[in-house]
């Protein structure tokens, strides 16, 4: 028998599962490689996407990638351990840090010192040789994760008809009004840069309409496939949710820190002044950047959690209140899928107001969004009106079926040969909707 083709996807963020909007999207993209018939294969070629964490346990969604190898890391099972020394020496003193800081120290010596992210770093002559020493056969795709990693497609000697980018952001736009927009989390872009980067690859893969038509225009010789995150509605019963109790699902990205921050100090007083039963909590791995700090009274950090479910479940609210861009908003798509009631800033809804628009309330300042909070906590009314369009809304578009209906076409022509540069899909097929930046 025949092996199936493989897609290679050639990563260098770290992936334990579908943790963050970036990673829960990548696995999205191989859920339907392997829907198309394709056998995806997880290629990381930078010991750097372990940061400062010395070991980690993937998730099972992470079994979608038939196999999964990390250069100068170690793997037994489903666990990863790093070999390399500065990783735990890193990862113990970021642990004694963060105590220091939880006891009261506030010196210079016990700020938090995060490794650099490794998406944009540059490719060093290891990463090089390790990955050319795996090359692709013939009927093989290559996926680079990020425009970043493009510079895969020659060390794997993979032809431009079966290579593609998959985007998650335009990172020469990034930006808006925080305060923290200078330290986004990524790397600064200029428009020829990353343009000179797209080029490399014959077919990109958009998470959202305005990226599309970007690439459409820019590299009018490229495939460009819109391909959204996929969601199924969750059931109906898990829209219900206490008014009084708000939920922020966040990465550790500067856009998130930030966007909480402001919430903390120029919002939350006024909600708890308004309702003092109003509850906020936090998950996911933004909660480090408080870790030691004092928060609010009503506040509570939960960090990294194995299941968000019982925590959409309890929320009446969700809040989005980013100020500047971070990439994907997968957890707008995700509350929506809870049949959640929003409030978002409108960086948050940045290039969907009229897909997404009218399942959330938009607020542009602190008072906005007690105002809009307010008016849901105290109206049951239109919290079960935005939960319906909610449902609605994900029940019509982001089914997997539908929505990646092009990128599983692609998958299946290109593995056959049968596709190259110079396509462009139709009008009607690149305007899918996307709920997703």
């Amino acid at each position: 028998m025949s092996q199936a083709p493989r897609a290679l996807f050639v990563s260098r963020q770290r992936l334990i599962g579908a943790t963050n909007g970036s990673s829960a999207y990548l696995i999205d993209i191989a859920n339907s490689v392997r829907a198309a018939g394709l056998e995806p294969v997880l290629l990381q070629p930078s010991p750097d996407v372990m940061g400062r964490v010395p070991f980690y346990r993937a998730r099972p969604e992470m079994a979608v990638f038939a196999q999964h190898r990390i250069r100068g890391v170690a793997r037994i099972g489903r666990w990863f351990v790093s070999r390399d020394p500065g990783v735990w020496r890193d990862a113990t003193l970021g642990v004694l840090r963060s105590l220091a800081r939880r006891l009261g120290a506030r010196g210079a010596w016990s700020q938090d010192r995060p490794r650099p992210y490794a998406i944009a770093a540059p490719w060093s002559e290891a990463d090089r040789v390790w990955l050319t020493a795996r090359q692709a056969g013939g009927g093989d795709l290559v996926i680079a994760d990020y425009a970043f990693q493009s510079v895969a497609f020659a060390l794997l000697g993979v032809p431009r008809s079966r290579s593609a980018i998959v985007m998650h952001d335009l990172f020469h736009r990034r930006g808006g009004s925080g305060e923290g927009a200078d330290r986004d989390s990524v790397v600064a872009l200029t428009r020829e840069e990353e343009v000179a980067m797209l080029a490399r690859g014959g077919t990109i893969i958009a998470i959202q309409r305005d990226e599309a038509d970007f690439v459409t225009a820019a590299l009018p010789e490229a495939r460009v496939i819109l391909a959204p995150g996929t969601r199924k509605a969750e059931p109906a019963v898990a829209a219900t949710g206490a008014p009084e109790r708000l939920l922020f699902v966040g990465s550790r990205t500067a856009p998130n820190s930030d966007g909480l921050r402001w919430f903390l100090e120029r919002v939350w007083p006024q909600l708890r002044a308004a309702l003092p039963e109003t509850r906020l909590d936090v998950v996911g791995t933004v909660a480090a950047d408080f870790a030691g700090e004092l928060v609010p009274e009503g506040v509570r950090l939960h960090g990294l959690v194995p299941d968000l479910a019982p925590f959409y479940r309890q929320a009446g609210i969700v809040i989005a209140p980013l100020r500047f861009g971070s990439g994907l908003k997968i957890k707008l798509v995700e509350a929506l899928a809870w049949g959640k009631p929003m409030v978002v800033s409108p960086v948050t809804l940045q290039g969907v107001e009229e897909t997404c628009g009218p399942a959330v309330l938009v607020a542009d300042s602190a008072a906005a969004f007690v105002s809009a909070i307010r008016s849901l906590q105290r109206d049951g009314g239109l919290r079960a009106d935005l939960s319906r369009r909610a449902i609605g809304a994900v029940e019509a578009q982001f089914a997997p079926a539908v929505a990646h209906r092009a990128l599983r076409a692609w998958l299946q022509d290109a593995a056959k040969g049968n596709t190259g540069a110079g396509m462009l899909l139709p009008p009607e097929t690149r305007a899918t909707i996307a709920c997703f930046q």
